[in-house]
């Protein structure tokens, strides 16, 4: 049973609804639209409501099943000619982006044909959504690889308070004879410093949710039985203990501790600069003043938002990059160079199973790297 018949046994109500909607639009063969002169645009040039490309398949192939052809040339993944009223028209996929090639410019009939378009899409969004929630239940999904970005943007910020430092302790820009210029100018740096070190923490655990995420398929967490959105809505704790297994490898745990006192920093200024619980509270005490709720330890304080002495940035630094260092150097490292190398991590049982076996050796590796980017090469560049 095909999609389309699923869909009318399931959901025939809404199935008559999209039918009516792209009542207008009929299919036709491509060289009834090719015969006539046509007016070519990039779909996102055009003044219309946009429409992704998997749902113009999906409207046009998988539900209406017009003729189309499906990588009939390099550099062209589909191709599907239409006929909108007494329009001829042809949408299709190139490396490009999405092009229509169409026998009228005038922007009333462009505006209606996209706006049926848009509606149908509604419909199907709506349709699909059980789908959808299947086969992620089933794990049959993909997720882009963002851990270069994000990497980058922690790097950027760590970068950043190592000039400052570096500024502050050269005083190359403080003012010459100025006392007061130059203390306002080490003021202002110094809380610069503050400011990017708390964006460079927000940044790290950030990237190292994102590259937990992606070490599921590593892992020994059986991500169909807890399904993975419930995973990703996890705190980064839970992540953490439960993908590196921490209870079987006791070696992580001095990291985890370490990062963790790092990730209760950046935490409290996620959520309005406040502590856990009653941590930001001053308590009123007759006879005593205000105290604070929780003292914290010197060794716990490691900045606070004017204390320039609190900040303790290499310590930070330190922390991360040992933890790194360790999982370089153990049974993970494999796993990292992949999720450095892809740019999307597939969740189906194929892929799974090829990434189990790449992890095997270092010549199953360099193999594995090897075709994955042959293979997006080809598909990039649509190298048919």
């Amino acid at each position: 049973m095909n999609i389309k018949e699923k869909i009318m046994l399931e959901q025939q109500k809404k199935f008559d609804d999209f039918k009516m909607c792209t009542r207008e639009i009929e299919s036709i063969k491509l060289e009834e639209v090719y015969s006539k002169e046509l007016y070519v645009s990039k779909v996102k040039q055009l003044d219309v409501n946009y429409i992704e490309p998997y749902m113009i398949y999906t409207i046009f192939v998988h539900l209406l099943e017009f003729d189309h052809t499906y990588k009939p040339m390099e550099k062209i993944l589909y191709e599907i000619p239409f006929k909108y009223k007494d329009i001829y028209g042809v949408f299709s996929m190139g490396k490009f982006g999405l092009s229509l090639s169409i026998t009228t410019n005038k922007e009333e009939v462009l505006k209606g044909l996209f706006k049926k378009l848009n509606s149908a899409s509604k419909i199907v969004e709506s349709i699909l959504k059980p789908f959808i929630t299947e086969v992620i239940a089933n794990g049959e999904i993909t997720i882009e690889n963002q851990t270069g970005i994000l990497r980058q943007r922690y790097l950027y910020f760590r970068n950043r308070v190592k000039e400052i430092y570096d500024e502050i302790e050269v005083n190359e820009d403080f003012p010459v004879g100025s006392i007061a210029g130059g203390l306002n100018r080490k003021i202002n740096l110094e809380k610069e410093i503050i400011f990017n070190t708390q964006a460079m923490l927000d940044a790290y655990f950030s990237f190292q949710e994102h590259l937990l995420i992606l070490l599921l398929p590593f892992s020994k967490l059986d991500y169909r039985a807890e399904p993975i959105p419930r995973i990703i809505n996890s705190n980064w704790s839970d992540k953490f203990k439960k993908i590196f297994d921490i209870n079987n490898n006791r070696n992580l745990l001095p990291y985890y501790e370490k990062l963790k006192k790092l990730k209760e920093i950046r935490n409290k200024y996620a959520h309005g600069g406040f502590e856990k619980e009653a941590g930001s509270l001053f308590a009123h005490i007759k006879g005593v003043g205000v105290i604070p709720v929780e003292v914290p330890s010197q060794t716990e304080q490691m900045f606070s938002f004017v204390l320039i002495k609190d900040v303790k940035y290499k310590e930070m630094c330190e922390v991360i990059d040992k933890f790194e260092e360790y999982l370089f150097k153990s049974e993970w490292k494999r796993p990292i160079k992949i999720i450095e190398f892809i740019t999307d991590m597939r969740f189906d049982e194929e892929f799974i199973s090829e990434l189990k076996w790449a992890i095997t050796s270092d010549e199953n590796l360099e193999y594995f790297l090897e075709k994955d980017s042959y293979t997006y090469e080809r598909e990039a560049n649509m190298d048919w």
